[in-house]
């Protein structure tokens, strides 16, 4: 339950919640009502593991995400 509180927290930071200039301009953001209707859980923790990967390839795996 707690991936989930930290994904809803996400979305609140992410979503912006602003009245548009005028009611017939169209918003482009969604609210957050919208955002937590939308979202979805991510995969358990163990499902999203890559194995089989040696200490440099995993090394270099992180790197390429940080970069």
């Amino acid at each position: 339950m707690r991936h989930r509180a930290v994904c809803a927290h996400r979305l609140l930071v992410m979503a912006t919640d602003y009245s548009p200039a005028s009611e017939h301009e169209p918003r482009l953001e969604l609210s957050i009502d919208e955002l937590l209707k939308r979202a979805r859980p991510l995969p358990e923790h163990q499902e999203m593991m890559i194995e089989d990967l040696s200490p440099e390839e995993g090394q270099a795996f992180v790197a390429a995400i940080r970069s």
